[in-house]
């Protein structure tokens, strides 16, 4: 029986400081991993994700090197903002409209600029709102529970007399209204 060698076929997996830094380069400029991952000479998506559980140093600039690419979709939308706005204006000094199909592909483009930019860094460029509950102070909260209260102690007479407190606390009537209305 014949044993047939097989070539490894997939990409590089073997993790080097040299293409580390490539990767995040790539991001730092606005790549995606996948777009990366899909170019020649790079690990599958795969891998670079086993390789931000392997190297936490590397995770962390991927993390930081996202968070700087945002900067990138921000200066992009507000680009097409100040073009849309120049020519707007040019149109409107001519007595011409804008097309509203040209407006509408715009805003979309702005938004899609928007997005990418939030997606990258959601701290900065998000619509996400972030709520803090505080104490007094800046300090912790402070939980306090209910007193409970023991009726075992208490004689018939004083539960009667609470049992007729509370029936008498409903609000749709005034206090002390025991009259009967009679149709």
């Amino acid at each position: 029986m014949a044993t047939s060698t097989k070539n490894k076929v997939g990409r590089p997996s073997s993790y080097t400081q040299e293409l580390a830094d490539e990767i995040i380069e790539l991001i730092r400029n606005g790549y995606s991993e996948r777009e990366i991952c899909r170019k020649r000479g790079m690990p599958s998506l795969k891998t670079l994700w086993n390789w931000k559980d392997q190297h936490p140093e590397f995770l962390r600039q991927s993390v930081r090197a996202r968070a700087d690419s945002a900067m990138i979709f921000d200066d992009l939308r507000m680009k097409e903002v100040t073009k849309l706005k120049r020519l707007a204006e040019n149109r409107l000094d001519l007595g011409l409209e804008l097309p509203r199909t040209y407006i509408e592909a715009k805003k979309i483009i702005i938004q899609e600029f928007a997005r990418s930019a939030a997606l990258r860094d959601d701290s900065k460029f998000g619509d996400r709102k972030q709520v803090a509950l505080t104490g007094a102070d800046g300090g912790a909260v402070k939980v306090e529970t209910k007193q409970e209260y023991d009726l075992s102690k208490l004689s018939v007479s004083q539960l009667e007399a609470l049992e007729a407190i509370l029936h008498d606390s409903d609000t749709s009537k005034p206090s002390g209204d025991t009259t009967v209305e009679s149709s």
